[in-house]
């Protein structure tokens, strides 16, 4: 917890949202309250932190058993396309390759252009959400990957005969993986309003969220285009999301903030070895998440009359990722790698003799006890912060349709994702090869100061649209 308990000081910024009415609210609240049952059917949609529909329905939650509403169902159906790109960069400690001349003469670089990473993905998202009772209800969200492309090229005026003799044959460029495609989790989860303004016009919309995430599917395992092998598409992790969110309408402008964050649980039978750890394993658990947002809806058009309206939604966020071990973008071209700095399938690597001499056992024998204990491509992940972007246009059409649309834009922060540690600090000990306080996970040729490979630059461009039924 303590890794993401930091994010919990952003809970003061919400507070400014719950502030008492204006001076006007007198008076429009005889109008509020009039109006209020209207709006509330006009307004159903379904709460959910990812919101691929209108920004304001982080806090619209369905009900049910409400006067003369029995119930409420909604359905939504989403389509997303996303474009990561990022530039990898290795540590430069070759003389010969960190002199570069920028014209002005010549100076020593600290990285080394590798790569330019690009990844494209196409994602149906299908979402039902059920009101239960009076401000809760009840949904299912269902992510389908339609497709999902991984490359990596040769950055843009780099040698390529330097980049090979600083890559040293642990991979070779370029490198596509294999077109993933199927579901890597679903999620169930509740929402629940204990204040709503369309019931109290002289109070804020409080929403708190609970939803569980279930890994299913095939776990991802390294591939290569062409290999035969699918590479899966689930990262083998159930996880928690749970938060809370605020939002208050004044006529035209609806300001909202929400916090909250994710935890994740390897399954069993994984490469975190969540389960059975090594000794001095250090990691072994994904990175958390802890994520602040505020965000602006304008409504420059509405009919409660007809349930009609139009919206415009301006949100911006910010996420820590703590470190952990994850798949990061060099998790196929590494796991694929047949070196024996990495795999320690031969009779190299740390706690192998020569072959002249293969009286110590390597790998397999030594540390592991099963194939999920050999080189797997995982890493572990630097902690860095996400900056996000978010502009939707919501159409309301009628009482029990609407269509949203919009884009996104985000941007991490450089990192290094082969960062795992050689020692566990935590553990007695003389750091040894083969002792206690040594992490078997640790790859000197990828992890040791000098070697490691970092990502810059990366930008997330996504396109959105869904429809959505309510009934």
């Amino acid at each position: 917890m303590r890794r993401f308990c930091g994010s919990a000081c952003g809970l003061a910024a919400l507070l400014w949202l719950a502030w008492t009415p204006s001076a006007g609210a007198q008076s429009r609240r005889a109008r509020g309250e009039e109006s209020s049952s209207e709006r509330a059917a006009a307004e159903r949609a379904v709460w959910d932190f990812v919101h691929f529909t209108s920004p304001t329905e982080l806090v619209d939650v369905l009900d049910a058993a409400d006067g003369d509403d029995p119930f409420d169902i909604s359905l939504s159906v989403a389509y997303q396309r996303s474009l990561r790109r990022a530039k990898i960069v290795r540590e430069c400690r070759n003389p010969l390759f960190c002199q570069r001349d920028d014209g002005a003469g010549t100076q020593f670089v600290d990285y080394v252009d590798i790569a330019r990473y690009t990844q494209v993905s196409h994602m149906l998202d299908l979402l039902l959400t059920v009101g239960l009772y009076h401000d809760l209800h009840f949904y299912t969200r269902w992510p389908l990957i339609l497709s999902d492309t991984r490359d990596l090229d040769y950055e843009d005026g780099t040698n390529h005969t330097d980049v090979d003799a600083i890559l040293g044959g642990l991979f070779d460029l370029p490198f596509s993986s294999p077109e993933r495609s199927g579901i890597d989790w679903f999620a169930v989860g509740f929402s629940y309003a204990p204040f709503n303004q369309e019931r109290d016009p002289t109070e804020p919309t409080w929403v708190l969220n609970l939803e569980g995430r279930f890994g299913i599917g095939p776990t991802l395992t390294p591939a290569e285009s062409g290999d035969g092998n699918d590479g899966g598409m689930s990262k083998g992790v159930n996880e928690i999301r749970f938060g809370t969110a605020l939002s208050r309408r004044f006529r035209w402008v609806e300001p909202y903030s929400g916090l909250f964050a994710k935890v994740g649980i390897p399954k069993y039978d994984t490469f975190h070895h969540f389960d059975a750890p090594l000794e001095g394993q250090i990691n072994t658990m994904p990175p958390v998440e802890g994520t602040l947002l505020f965000g602006l809806d304008i409504i420059p058009w509405e009919n409660l009359e007809r349930f009609q309206k139009f919206s415009i939604g301006i949100e911006i966020s910010g996420t820590y990722h703590s470190e952990g071990r994850d798949y990061s973008e060099l998790f196929d071209a590494l796991g694929t790698s047949t070196d024996a700095r990495l795999t320690y399938d031969g009779n190299s690597g740390p706690g192998c003799e020569t072959p002249d001499n293969p009286a110590t056992p390597c790998w397999n024998s030594q540390y592991g006890r099963d194939e999920l204990y050999a080189w797997s491509g995982m890493t572990d992940v630097e902690n860095y912060g996400t900056f996000a972007g978010r502009l939707t246009f919501m159409v309301q059409a009628a009482k029990y349709v609407k269509f949203a649309a919009g884009v996104g834009f985000a941007h991490d922060q450089e990192h290094y994702i082969t960062f795992t540690d050689e020692c566990n600090s935590e553990v007695d000990g003389t750091c040894t090869i083969g002792g206690a306080p040594y992490n078997p996970m640790t790859r000197e040729v990828i992890d040791a100061p000098g070697n490691r490979f970092r990502v810059q630059e990366t930008t997330i461009f996504d396109v959105f649209a869904s429809v959505t039924a309510m009934f």
